[in-house]
């Protein structure tokens, strides 16, 4: 009786112990993982993770969204070693890891932008890219329409990514970060002067009446090209424009993995840059890296003349 009750005990841990172990293994499409990911970035990688999920019924993300500066410091800690960003590695972080024995991989999948929403009232429909990278810097700015920019959070990958496209350690006193997009679309529907800066990804999708209730009252200001560029007048935030950084906001999208690994977060990452995803990010407005080809056939065929 005891030696069966202890056969009974052994089976049941070994049970236990290979079922806990089989929720540790992460492969391409089979298991569970952590990942990072941009805030900016939930509306569209929400929808991959969901179609990801649908396809692999054994696979399963644990999508946890930040700003960039908290995905950056928690890249490589906590078992979370793959990281969806706004952009690559920087050089001192690059280090870092090779440094530890780890060669972080890349993996570009969509071009996105960053778009200028102003108060539907405005009467102002554009503004020049100097004069947007002088309120940038505290410049007053002469004859314009606009006072001041307003930024969802100052650990955003928004605002490091003005601050490095203007070459600024610091934004000047007339741009402001607020806690949410909520306060930040009540500012700007209260004030004409201000230019609300967000990721266009949130709002890109014509087709999802959410995203487009949460523009109202609100309109996106375009931008011009920088002097010293080729101009094309007043330019928005639209996909066909993303190709060769026509629009002079555009950021490129990454998938980062420190694993070492062929995990579940480079099965992701794979799926994303395949037909699949990259169908859903050419839907939803952004430009995807990856596009596959489209073969057209046209064949003669005999007609008849009716007289």
């Amino acid at each position: 009786m005891i030696n069966r009750l202890m056969y009974l005990l052994i089976c049941c841990l070994f049970l236990t112990a290979c079922k806990q172990q089989g929720y540790r293994i992460s492969q391409p499409t089979i298991g569970s993982e952590r990942l990072l990911c941009d805030q900016n970035l939930k509306y569209i990688i929400s929808q991959e993770e969901e179609i990801f999920e649908l396809n692999y019924k054994y696979a399963h993300l644990d999508i946890n969204y930040f700003n960039e500066t908290e995905i950056f410091k928690k890249l490589g800690t906590d078992s979370m070693s793959t990281a969806i960003s706004c952009r690559p590695l920087s050089e001192s972080e690059t280090k870092y890891f090779v440094k530890n024995q780890v060669n972080p991989r890349l993996f570009p999948f969509a071009v996105g932008a960053i778009a200028l929403l102003t108060n539907k009232n405005v009467k102002d429909s554009g503004i020049l890219y100097e004069s947007f990278a002088a309120i940038c810097k505290g410049i007053p700015v002469k004859n314009s329409s606009f006072h001041s920019i307003v930024i969802e959070d100052i650990g955003s990958g928004i605002a490091s990514y003005l601050l490095q496209k203007f070459n600024l350690d610091s934004f000047g006193k007339q741009v402001y970060t607020l806690k949410d997009k909520e306060t930040l679309f009540n500012y700007v529907s209260q004030d004409p002067g201000i230019i609300a800066v967000v990721d266009w990804s949130e709002f890109c999708d014509s087709d999802d009446r959410m995203q487009q209730q949460r523009l109202k009252g609100l309109k996106r200001l375009a931008i011009s090209r920088p002097m010293d560029s080729l101009q094309m007048g007043y330019l928005l935030p639209d996909q066909y424009l993303f190709q060769d950084q026509k629009y002079p906001l555009t950021r490129t999208l990454y998938f980062i993995s420190v694993s070492g690994k062929s995990d579940l977060g480079i099965g992701f990452a794979s799926f994303v840059t395949g037909e699949i995803g990259q169908k859903i990010l050419l839907k939803a407005g952004l430009l995807p890296l990856y596009q596959t080809d489209r073969w057209i056939e046209l064949k003669s065929s005999p007609f008849r003349v009716i007289e």
